[in-house]
């Protein structure tokens, strides 16, 4: 349980907050899958690290352009020490893998 993102995830998104720009959901969506092809990624990194407002809706969305993600439970502490449960998605290594 850890109420930081990881050192290696922040210079990802620090990369991909610059390559996909604005708060459009395709924008939102095209944040999640360039660091869904690079590692899990939970609820509570994907909206403090990719500014995503809601990250189970973009998610959805993901999916049903036709991505395999898969959703992991576990428990992130936030800054002011509360632990939350939240979902962790997976990419499925396949066609859209890529």
């Amino acid at each position: 349980m850890d109420k930081k993102i990881p050192p290696h995830k922040e210079a990802a998104f620090e990369e991909i907050n610059q390559k996909f720009t604005g708060n459009h959901s395709k924008q939102q969506c095209a944040r999640m899958l360039q660091a869904l092809r690079l590692f899990k990624l939970n609820t509570f990194e994907a909206s403090r690290g990719l500014n995503v407002y809601h990250p189970p809706a973009r998610i959805l969305q993901l999916r049903q352009q036709g991505y395999a993600i898969d959703t992991i439970w576990e428990t992130v502490e936030a800054e002011n020490g509360v632990k939350h449960r939240v979902g962790c998605y997976v990419l499925r290594p396949g066609k859209n893998h890529e």
